[in-house]
This record gives C-alpha cells, structure tokens and sequence, in this order.
C-alpha cells in the first residue's frame, strides 16, 4: 500500500493518503499538540488531543503511532473510535486503518442500530460489522451500572445478523439470576427473528399460566409470530398469528388459537364463574378462536377488497381465555388500529365476511357475502338444522350518490339518488329466500340568505322471491308475499342566527419574541340553529311478507321533530416560533374550539296521538321525552357532557348520561362516566322490543327495566417512570361490582414491566408483562 506525507516534518496537523480494502486513496487527517516523525517517515508519532479522521469516521487517544508501511495504528489512553455508525471505547488499542480491522483491550463498543452495548476484556474487529469479544457483557440500557445485562466467557457479534454468546448469565443490575450455556442474540437494524420476552399471571379460573412467543421475521412484507401458553388448569394453548403489507393497498391479519382443553362442563352445574345461567351447556374439549381482517385489491386498485374472518368453537371461550396478548380486547385494538373496523362484541354471534367494492364520480356498488355463527349451535346445545342465523350469500349493493340533474347547460335545483339491493338469504330453519331492493329519491334544495328548506319525496319498491317457509306465528302472515311498494316523504327547515364578540381588549397579542408561548382568546362567535324536521312513511301491510331482517318491516311514520341548538366558539391567537430564511420568528397563529353546545329536542307522533290500538293498556303518548344535552369544552384537557330525556307524561327524568374526561400531557387522564335509565312502560316502546324479540328469537328481552351504571378509569404518568392506571365498573342497581383492575407500569429506557390485578364477577387474576423493547433472544 502506498502511503504519502504532505509534511514530512514536525506538525500540528498532516494528511495521511492511504488505499483503502477496495484499493481506493482515501484521506486522513492527523491533529495532535505534538507530532514527531521517526525511521525517515516510517513511523510517526502524534501525542497530546490526537485525533485522526477520515469523514465522519475517527480515531482519538492521548498517544497514537501511525506505521506507513502497514497502516497501523497504535492508541494508548482515553481510546475512541468511531468506524460506521459503531462507537468504541477502550484503554488501549492498534486498528489497520486501510481495512478498518483491529483490536481494543478492555473496550466497549455501541451499536446505534440496534441500540446495544457491548464490553469485554479483549475486543476484536473483523473486517465488516463482525466482532469477537472475550469476558463479554451485552446490554442495550444506557448507565454505568445497567437494569439487565448478559455476561459471557466468549461472544461473537455481526451486525444485521446474529450475536452468539457461550457460557452466560442473565443478570439484574450486575447480580447474575440465571445461568444459560448458549445464548443467540439477534443484531438486527430492522425487524428479527426470535424469542419474545414472556407473559405470565395467575387466574382463579386458569391456575398459572405462561405465555412464550416466538417472532418469525419472515421476509420484508411478512412475518409471524408463534406461542405457546401453559395454562395450569386447562392445558397447552398454541397460537399462530401471520401479518403482511405486500403494497400500501394490500394487508392482512390473521391469528388462530387452539387449545385441547382438560375441562369439560357436560352440565351448566359444571359452568362456573357465571356462564351457569345461561341454559347452555359445552361438552367440546377441542377450542379455537380463527380471526383475521385483510384490506386490498383486486387487479385495480379502484376494486377494493375487505374481508373479516370471526370463528369460535363455543359460546363460552371469549369469556373465559381473558389473560394474555391474544384474548378478546388486545385482539379488537389491534384490529381497530390497523383496519379501523370492529369485532362483534364478545358475548354476541360471531360475524365473517368478504366484499368487493368501487366507486365512481356519480356511482358505487359492492358485492359480498356474509356469514354469522350463532354460538348456541353444537357442543351439547342447539343442533344445525335448528340454527334460524341468517346468512347473505350473496349481497349486491348499487348507491348512485346525490346529485343535480343537469338540464342542457344549466341545472334545476333538483337532486337525485338511489339505492338498490340484491339479497339471497339462507338458514337452516327459517323461511329462505331472496330479496330485490330499490330506493330512489329527489330532494330540492331551497337555499335563501334566511335559511333552507329541503323537501325530499321517494319511493321504495320490493320484490321477494321465496325458496321456503318456516311459519312462527300465524298472526304476522304466512310469509309468501311477493311485493311491497312504499312511499316517503320528508321536509327539512333550518337556519342560523349567529354574532361575534371582540374580546382581545385594548392590547393585542403581538408576535414578538417575548409572547413566544402565549395565547389568549380574541373572539367569540354565538349561534342560535332551529330545526325543523316533517317525516311521512304510509302505513303498509307487509305481515304477509317474509321477515328477514329489521328492512322488512318498514314502520308507517308521521313525525314532526323540532330542535335548538345553541353554540359558543372561541376563536383563540397564540404566538409561535417558524421558521425564517436566517432564524426563527415569531407568528401569530389562531385556531377555533365549539366550548360550549347546549341542544333542546322534541317530537311529536300524529299517529300515535290517533292511535287506537292497546288503549285499555297504554295511553296514547305523541310527545317524545325532551332531549337536553350539554357539551362544555372550557379548557383543551377539560371535556363535560350531559344528556337528559324527560318525560312530559312521566313528569321525571327517564334517563341521564353524564361524562366527564380530564386529560394532561405529563400529568395523565380521568374518564368517568355515570348512566340512569328507568323503568318505563309505554306502547311505542313495547311495541319496538316485540318486533325485534321476534326478529331475534329472544322473547325474553325487554327494556322495561332499571338500569344504574358507573364506571370510571384513570392513568397516572407525573410520577415518572411510573404509570398507575385504574378501571372501576359497577351496577349501581345490583349493587355489584363488574371489574376492578388495577395497573402499576414502570418505563425504563430499555424494558417495561406492568403488573396487573382485575376482579371480575366470574375471575379473580394477576399479571405479570416484562417488556425489553426491540429485543428478541
């Protein structure tokens, strides 16, 4: 290798030419207080603040000897050497500078990427990111003293690849806890295979369990994850869950537990924990939960494809598997946050489905299927060809979207849409068929400076085609009709009446460097906004029609709804540092808030005050309870809501809904929320409830009920680095509690450990969940 001195004789600072692995001449530059050149040049020695550095790469010690002929270099005291983005310690050390290998005695080395520490007795570079290490100690927590580290006889490391140690122990801040032979660390800057730090609790219902996954980084659009769970009391659960982003169209989710459990409950004496009243029974030891979601396309992007996929093996497994990452709510967040699409709740039918679908300007349509599992079937309970689940295979919908009606080059204030459906239905016991569909309406908007007045006219025409019957009650019709044909009419007025108060006073907020930080309110805007709302559907005899779903019986209407809302809004100015071509400066920024929204409504029902129907039971009521309701918004962590419904026949409060939601950054968030609803008995509301207990085959429903209900939840994060967090539920009627669960997380910079209690009515557990972020082992 060729090497070239610029100054060949006592410096502060030369330049050294050295070809580098690839044959190339790079440039470093050498800086000490001292510089002496020894056996003609051969050999240099730079004492004193030396440093040598090549870009963004450099070497520093008290002492370094530079060898021309090899390109070594030697380095005594406070060593520093940055190659990469890999940072090194040492107290001595000698590197080959022309291919970037060399070795540190008592060093330690940081990789950025991974954010791991690495120290040892003897440290040695390979050419690339390979290291080799003796009396080896990884960790990736900043401090002298780490929270956890692994020791090792012998260690070797390469970046985006793997670290294998011999001979380790697992210690916690420098005390050994455990003892392993072999240890393989993956150092990977991006997604890594491997073990995932455990989940593990107690359950009054489970016993102890312990939940160890496994990550499979797959490719760069894949990956899985595999566990297995040790349930004390029921046995092994396995787990599979697959993720994948091949494009920003397509991406998909999909995760099966399975278990084969040792308890079976043959009898609801067997059932515990409250699941023993609900006249069903589980006699299957084989149980599974399927779930999945995908988001894509077709072969254009403008076909969009959805599917959810929702299958359980019983009625009870949702309610029972409630601990660990893979249980009911951590699934539906997950889902929710990547898809934005919800589960069924838990305790109700699952749902499977799948729809293609596109718009256009004017146009839309969908095509799809849906299956729904009613978890009263099987294991002991309900046979198949008694399951009344209603199945859309397929579903055709057409939308043309609201619009004008272009006539030549100009437009009548006319607008016009449409809906229209085409259904098959399916089910094992049931009345089976299909179900043609159209909807179209006209609306005419009448906009003037006081105000608009939207009237809006359509019509509903339905055909049936039935493949069977099953007759439920002989008083609703036989279920073979073949048509309907509905009209409906609608009018809307509405307006608003709003002025704007200054209240920024005399002195303005001024975008100077002092207000930086500042703001104030400077206007308030009030607005009153009437509305008034006439809806008509004539009264149509559809009994003899089959009975699907709740669009089969489309209720006669005439309504006059009435409402008020007044609004205040502030307008508020803050000043703010931007950016400038030479330095920041101050602006004046605003930005607007509704703080208060105060609603009054009403309805009156013409056709229940000429009703005639059930009179020796229940007087006629048109007037619907007043609705009030409050939003305030003082401050932007402050957050109060009331919502009231009185009643005028009553003459009390039928119902309240009262929430309040405080939240700070640093400090943390309350959210409580306090519901009443009484007892109340009327036709309209009876009359509801009978059409759906007929639609659902649950007679046993009603609303005629009390209800009293309280929850609130808390976080506390100003403590740091602890976080405590609180959810209390409760039936205020009953006088029972429905869950009590208490968090306590504590964040460190490289692992998060939260312990949990909850108390439910059916289970009593605690948690433990160990967090070492970015870490797989």
């Amino acid at each position: 290798m060729a090497l070239l001195l610029s100054f060949p004789t006592l410096a502060g600072a030369t330049n050294l030419f050295v070809n580098n692995e690839d044959e190339e001449t790079v440039v470093w530059s050498l800086h000490a207080d001292k510089l002496t050149t020894m056996n003609d040049s051969k050999v240099m020695e730079a004492e004193g603040n030396v440093s040598l550095r090549q870009g963004d790469d450099y070497l520093k010690a008290d002492f370094i000897r530079y060898y021309s002929a090899t390109n070594w270099v030697l380095l005594k005291g406070n060593v520093q050497v940055k190659m990469g983005e890999d940072l090194m310690e040492a107290e001595e050390g000698e590197f080959d500078i022309g291919n970037r290998i060399g070795w540190l005695k008592k060093g330690k080395v940081f990789m950025e990427g991974p954010h791991i520490y690495f120290a040892g007795e003897k440290v040695t570079k390979h050419w690339g990111d390979f290291y080799t290490f003796r009396d080896a100690k990884v960790t990736a927590c900043d401090g002298d003293v780490p929270a956890w580290s692994v020791s090792a006889k012998e260690a070797t490391i390469e970046l985006d690849g793997y670290s294998q140690l011999w001979h380790t122990s697992f210690a916690v801040k420098d005390q050994d806890v455990s003892y392993v032979p072999y240890f393989v660390l993956p150092m990977k800057t991006k997604r890594q295979t491997g073990f995932l730090f455990p989940e593990f609790g107690h359950s009054s219902k489970m016993g102890m369990w312990y939940s160890q996954p496994f990550y499979w980084a797959i490719n760069d659009s894949s990956d899985m994850t595999i566990n297995e769970q040790w349930i004390e009391k029921r046995g092994l659960m396995t787990g599979l869950e697959y993720r994948h982003q091949f494009d920003q169209y397509n991406k998909g989710w999909w995760r099966l537990d399975m278990l084969n459990d040792n308890d079976i409950d043959y009898s609801e004496d067997d059932e515990r924990g409250g699941f023993n009243e609900d006249g069903l029974v589980r006699t299957n030891p084989e149980r599974f939960w399927l779930r999945g979601m995908f988001d894509g396309h077709l072969a254009d992007p403008r076909w969009k494809l959805k599917a959810d996929l929702d299958i359980v093996s019983d009625q009870n497994y949702l309610r029972e598997f409630k601990q660990s990452s893979a249980a009911f709510y951590p699934t539906r967040n997950a889902l929710q946050d990547f898809f934005g699409r919800d589960l069924q709740e838990i305790d109700q039918n699952r749902t499977s489905e799948v729809q293609v679908s596109r718009d256009w300007d004017r146009m839309g349509m969908a095509l799809g299927a849906r299956f729904e599992q009613n978890l009263n079937i099987g294991n002991g309970n309900l046979t198949t060809s008694s399951d009344p689940s209603l199945q859309r295979m397929p579903q055709f919908d057409l939308f043309l979207f609201k619009g004008g009606l272009p006539v030549g080059e100009s437009a009548i204030p006319l607008e016009f849409e449409a809906e229209a459906q085409a259904v098959n239905f399916f089910r094992h016991n049931g009345t089976r068929g299909s179900r043609f569909e159209i909807h179209p309406s006209v609306s005419v908007p009448l906009v003037s400076e006081y105000g608009s007045i939207i009237p809006k006219v359509g019509w509903r025409q339905t055909q049936y085609i039935t493949e069977s019957v099953q007759q439920y009650d002989t008083d609703r019709g036989d279920g073979r009709g073949t048509s309907r044909s509905i009209p409906d009419f609608s009018v809307a007025a509405f307006t608003e009446v709003a002025k704007v108060y200054d209240v920024s006073g005399d002195q303005k907020l001024e975008a100077t460097v002092e207000n930086a930080g500042k703001s104030e309110w400077v206007g308030v805007r009030h607005s009153v906004q009437p509305r008034v709302q006439y809806s008509n559907v004539p009264n149509v005899n559809q009994t003899d029609n089959p009975y699907y779903d709740a669009n089969d019986r489309i209720w006669a209407e005439n309504e006059l709804r009435v409402s008020l809302v007044n609004l205040l809004t502030r307008k508020s100015a803050s000043v703010t540092m931007t950016d400038g071509e030479k330095e920041p400066i101050p602006t004046v920024s605003y930005d607007y808030r509704d703080v208060v929204r105060f609603r009054v409504e009403q309805a009156y029902d013409f056709r229940e005050s000429e009703r005639t129907d059930m009179l020796d039971e229940y007087e006629r009521r048109p007037f619907s309870d007043t609705e009030v309701e409050l939003i305030v918004k003082p401050l932007d962590y402050l957050s109060v809501t009331n919502r009231t419904f009185w009643s005028p026949y009553e003459n009390r409060i039928t119902r309240h809904e009262h929430s309040v939601s405080l939240f700070k950054d640093d400090i943390g968030r309350v959210t409580t929320g306090l519901d009443f609803r009484e007892k109340v008995d009327e036709y309209k509301r009876q009359r509801v409830i009978d059409e759906e207990n007929l639609l659902f085959g649950d007679h046993s429903r009603t609303r005629n009920e009390r209800i009293r209900g309280f929850n609130i939840s808390t976080e506390l994060t100003f403590f740091k680095p602890w976080t405590f967090r609180t959810i209390y539920k409760a039936d205020i009627e009953s006088g029972n509690d429905l869950e009590k669960t208490v968090e306590l997380i504590y964040t460190h910079q490289c692992f998060e450990i939260i312990a949990e209690v909850s108390v439910m009515p059916d289970d009593t557990s605690v948690n433990m969940y160990i967090k070492l972020p970015g870490l797989t082992f």
